[in-house]
């Protein structure tokens, strides 16, 4: 029951991101359909920093939502999976906030956002001729650092990026299958794996995606912010005070 009051928690935090991203992409220039016959798509058409975060925070609220229909399966193992993703999508979001309040990208931070448009995948053959976008973490999870640390007055920006990077690497687990992420599903006393859902450890995943909704808010709060949306900032910074102090967080 206790983890079924803490789900529902969670789940009512979700509005109020899904209307985030909205918000977000209001502000923003909106995306047409280009391209010819079966392959007309909607895409940006003059893309920017500003439309990468967004993204990203699409793909954040939809990753939660997937979270949390997993996680009432008690699929532990694929919400590991996906919380690498939240994770990852928050550190790009602030990887390039940082270069919005220095008021210039960076080198790498350009690269990330450029590459990032011109891999626009509509076919097999993009595939096939090799067009890619892969984004070093570990430089992204370095920018994310010092932003936090500009924001929280922490200046041991080493400690915090070594605590963000050693989430990334344990969750990362989960995406590649390593002996000790998948050895979670092993029951000794039945000498069986469970393949369909492990409630038992729920209760321990669900404190990882608390820590998920509460970065997910903080990291809305500063876009909202650089966007104008002030009224938005406020009311994700409540929200965010209010799932503090409710039985979901475990903090």
């Amino acid at each position: 029951m206790q983890d079924e009051i803490r789900i529902h928690i969670i789940e009512n935090v979700m509005p109020l991101l899904e209307r985030s991203v909205n918000s977000f992409y209001s502000v923003l220039s909106k995306a047409e359909l280009v391209g010819v016959q079966e392959k007309v798509q909607p895409r940006f058409v003059e893309p920017h920093s500003g439309h990468f975060m967004l993204l990203m925070a699409v793909k954040s609220v939809s990753t939660l939502n997937a979270i949390i229909c997993l996680i009432k399966a008690g699929y532990v193992q694929e919400v590991g999976i996906l919380y690498r993703v939240l994770i990852e999508c928050n550190a790009k979001i602030l990887c390039i906030e940082e270069a919005h309040t220095k008021g210039v990208l960076n080198a790498e931070q350009k690269k990330i956002v450029d590459d990032y448009f011109e891999n626009d995948i509509r076919s097999a053959e993009d595939i096939i001729n090799g067009n890619n976008w892969w984004v070093d973490m570990k430089k992204v999870n370095a920018s994310q650092a010092r932003f936090l640390s500009e924001g929280t007055g922490n200046k041991d920006v080493h400690t915090i990026r070594t605590h963000i990077q050693t989430i990334y690497d344990a969750f990362s687990g989960y995406v590649h299958g390593l002996y000790s992420h998948i050895m979670e599903l092993n029951d000794v006393n039945t000498g069986t794996f469970t393949l369909k859902g492990c409630s038992p450890r729920v209760d321990g995943m669900l404190d990882v995606v608390s820590s998920g909704v509460l970065q997910t808010l903080n990291t809305f709060s500063q876009i909202a912010l650089r966007l104008g949306l002030s009224e938005l900032k406020k009311e994700l910074i409540y929200n965010r005070d209010v799932f503090i102090k409710s039985e979901a967080y475990c903090g």
